[in-house]
Parts: structure tokens; sequence; C-alpha cells
């Protein structure tokens, strides 16, 4: 049965309950797939990257959504079944074009918070949480960072080991990342730089690949069409992996870290997507690199795989409850998500569900506490997200 032929059938029986859109997919593509129940919520202008925590310390997972036409972030409060509202004074202001989000405590105190990268402009935005769900500026956010013409990705870790975060961010125009520390208090100063492939343009992320303790860093490099990893060393210091830049497709939009084939090493799932920029060539498609617990990456046969047109985010977690995590890949160009599940040989089988327009920010994340991971994306010329439970 179509799946998408479903999705039109419903979405004209949409059923509008306390201002959210709730509908149905049934997924036959996948043998014993249970499906999903949908739900669509409005948020801001030009819903980008979307990130899950428990921002006001109730137990319940929220959700941050970047709006970048708006220059703020949604935060929406989840309740009990997976019910979600948005905050007292959300949306908040967050500085130029918010463009990636990542949530820590940067400030020690116990309450989560949010760094923002800001594209179009050379800083990063740090917003502390009170443990309600509600923000404001560090105070001397935003951060400017030498960032070479602007950030894209942002991502945490304590990479000098004192043991306050610090961030890191990409400065694609001259081929580095940068490394922002922390100071404990929600400040951050002092920086340093490291080059990596060529144009790393969009996301990176943090992840202890080779299983010493310390964080590492990963990029995708956009017209080296590879990946970077560079191993933390301590003190705030970073080598490159022996064999990195790894191949990693046409163009390389963005990486996400999880297992992928059940074997306790940390794998990358990358998107590559040629079709997303205007100068560069290729094939659309997901690219897996496996892990081999100590920095080196080899490709997945098979790779790359077949996604929709515009492949943009990535995001990892387990969806089948076999233990392993799977893929969901957002089709930019496509309005529609294609979900990889894995086991330990590889793609098992894999799918596409249509969804809004320009899916951009996509997590994975149990979001009614059922014992079942779910799915949240955002649709950007919608200014909506979609939050997918699975039954």
């Amino acid at each position: 049965m179509n799946t998408k032929f479903i999705l039109i059938k419903v979405f004209a029986i949409v059923n509008m309950v306390a201002g959210i859109a709730i509908f149905s997919c049934a997924n036959s593509a996948r043998k014993n797939n249970p499906g999903f129940n949908i739900i669509t919520i409005k948020v801001g202008k030009g819903a980008g990257s979307v990130e899950v925590g428990d921002l006001n310390k109730d137990g319940f997972p929220d959700i941050a959504v970047a709006n970048a036409e708006d220059s703020s972030v949604t935060i929406l409060t989840g309740g009990d079944k997976g019910s979600f509202n948005e905050v007292p004074g959300s949306p908040f202001f967050a500085n130029r074009f918010p463009n990636d989000i990542v949530i820590a405590d940067f400030n020690k105190d116990g309450y989560l918070d949010l760094g923002i990268a800001n594209t179009d402009v050379s800083f990063l935005t740090v917003l502390l949480g009170n443990g309600k769900g509600q923000f404001q500026q560090a105070t001397k956010s935003p951060f400017i960072v030498n960032a070479k013409p602007h950030t894209h990705g942002i991502a945490t870790g304590d990479f000098n080991g004192d043991g306050n975060l610090d961030l890191a961010t990409d400065s694609w125009g001259v081929n580095s990342v940068l490394v922002i520390f922390g100071d404990g208090t929600g400040n951050f100063g002092d920086e340093v730089s490291y080059k990596v492939g060529k144009r790393p343009y969009q996301r990176l992320r943090v992840s202890d690949v080779n299983k010493d303790g310390k964080p590492d860093v990963v990029t995708t490099n956009l017209e080296g069409n590879n990946a970077t990893v560079l191993l933390g060393i301590g003190g705030g210091k970073f080598q490159e992996a022996q064999g990195s830049p790894f191949p990693a497709g046409d163009a390389p939009f963005g990486v996400a870290t999880g297992d992928l084939n059940g074997d306790n090493n940390q794998d990358l799932a990358i998107v590559n997507s040629p079709t997303i920029t205007a100068e560069s060539k290729g094939k659309d498609g997901l690219t897996i690199l496996l892990g081999d617990g100590s920095g080196k990456f080899l490709p997945l046969k098979g790779s790359p795989f077949a996604t929709g047109k515009s492949p943009s985010r990535v995001a990892v977690g387990d969806l089948n409850g076999d233990s392993i995590d799977d893929i969901v890949v957002t089709n930019y160009n496509d309005k529609s998500i294609s979900i990889f599940y894995m086991n330990g040989n590889g793609v098992a089988e894999s799918n596409v569900i249509s969804v809004g327009n320009h899916p951009g920010g996509v997590a994975i994340h149990d979001l009614n506490k059922d014992g079942k991971n779910d799915i949240v994306v955002s649709n950007y010329d919608d200014n909506a997200i979609m939050i997918l439970f699975r039954k």
C-alpha cells in the first residue's frame, strides 16, 4: 500500500485538538511496523534545528526549535502521554538566523541551557535556562568567534578536562574547526583552531569514537567529499585520526553518530546532498561509515544508500527496540523523511514517509514515555514541527 496515499487521505481528516492537528500514518512498507501517530505543532517562522531535553526538570522530554527567520527559539514543554505546550515567554530571542542547537548545562546550576550557532554572522549564542523551560542570554552572549565567513554548526564537550563544557563550531571558509573554552559560568573565551578537510560547511558533532574517555570532533567536508575525525588527546588538544579524512560520498552535508551495527563502537551516518547547493555535483544519498573503536572508519557495503532529494539532516536512535541505532534522514526538497532500520549486517529495511514543506531539523527520542523512541521533524516552510509517535 502506498504510504504517501495514506497520508494524503488522513491529512484530509485532520482533527484539531487544542490547536494541534492530529492524524495517523500506517506504514505497511515495512513488515511488523507498528506505524506512527502524527501530530503537527505550529512554532516560529523558518523552523529548523530541533533538539530534545528535559528543560523544566519535570521528568518529561521537552523540545527546542530554532526559528531561523524569527531570530528565536520555541520551547515546547512535554507532559503526560506526549502532550506539548509552548512555555510562557516563548519564543525566546536567539540572535540572527539560529541554525543549529546543542542542549547542555553550561553554567553548572543543574538546569539545561542552549548553545546556538547563528549563521550569516560569526558568533554563538548561549541561552541559560531557569529550570522552568524559560531562557535568557548569558551575560556576554552572543560570543564572537573567529569563524570565516560565519558559523553553521555547534557541538559541546569538556575538551580540556577542567570540568567545564566547551563549544566547537566550524570556520568553513578556511577549512577549520574552532574550539571555544568555557569557564563553567556560561561564558566562553579562549579559542583554538584545527585544520580539517575542504569546506566543513554545515554540521559537526562530538562523540568518543575511540573509547578513551575524551570527546572527539567529527565534521563533514562538503567540497572534500570526506569526513574529518579529530581525536581529543586532553588539555583541549586534538590530533587527526589515522586515515582521516575518510571518504564520505558526494557533498557530505551533515553527520550523526551512534552504534549502527551493534558492535559497541561509534559509527557515522552522513547525508550526501549535492542537490542542496548550486556548486556541488554528484549523487544524493546516505553514507554509513563503520567505526572500529580506534577512530578509524570504513564505508558500509552498499553506501551510499538512496534517500529522497536533498537530504539535509540526520539523526540516529533505536526505532524498533532491537538495541541497534536506526537512522532518520530529512529530504529537504522532497517533503519526506527516509528511515533506515539497521541490524548487525547493515540496512535491514528502509522506507519513506511524507512530511511537510522543506523538512530540516530531526531528532529521535521517547517523547511520550511509553518506552518507544519517536521522531520529531521540523518543516521550514510550514513554520511547524511534526511528531511521529510510534504505535
